[in-house]
């Protein structure tokens, strides 16, 4: 696959994962929920829908020619952000207690990385989110790597709107 369909693949990625985390249970309408309440005891919803937003920011940075390389730095750091934090909210975190409006903590009696393995068993949509991530990562980190040699195959035309 070329330098554009690599381009293509990490934004359609993008794409999927912005609206798994504003359209999840904890995205938006739960955002929605806590505003209508005026109470806010998990700081996911702001979390999940400002990145989501911000994913949709950084692909029309991209799309409107300006230097991805900053967008791909975000992303790679987004997308640790995701993988990091999700094994850290279930163990160390638990579950929001640190929060000051958050629940009583839950904790669990056995090792993080199998209360890690449950919690995405239970949640398969939370388990391909994880997945689309790690892709994600891995596409953009190539894409940053690779960047400095873009600028002669984008000079022949190989981008799109150029």
């Amino acid at each position: 696959m070329d330098r554009t369909g690599l381009r293509y693949l990490a934004g359609a990625l993008a794409v999927a994962i912005a609206a798994i985390h504003i359209g999840s249970d904890v995205g938006f309408r739960k955002l929605v929920l806590y505003a209508q309440v005026g109470q806010f005891p998990d700081p996911r919803p702001f979390l999940f829908v400002g990145s989501g937003m911000a994913i949709f920011f950084g692909i029309a940075r991209v799309l409107d020619d300006h230097d991805p390389t900053p967008v791909y730095l975000a992303g790679i750091a987004l997308m640790l952000a995701y993988l990091i934090g999700y094994p850290l909210w279930h163990t160390g975190l638990a579950h929001g207690a640190f929060w000051p409006w958050g629940p009583e903590p839950i904790t669990h009696d056995e090792a993080a990385w199998r209360v890690v393995v449950a919690h995405l068993a239970n949640n398969p949509l939370a388990a391909i989110s994880k997945l689309l991530e790690l892709a994600l990562l891995a596409l953009l980190t190539v894409l940053y790597r690779t960047e400095a040699d873009a600028p002669a195959a984008n000079a022949a035309g190989d981008y799109p709107g150029e």
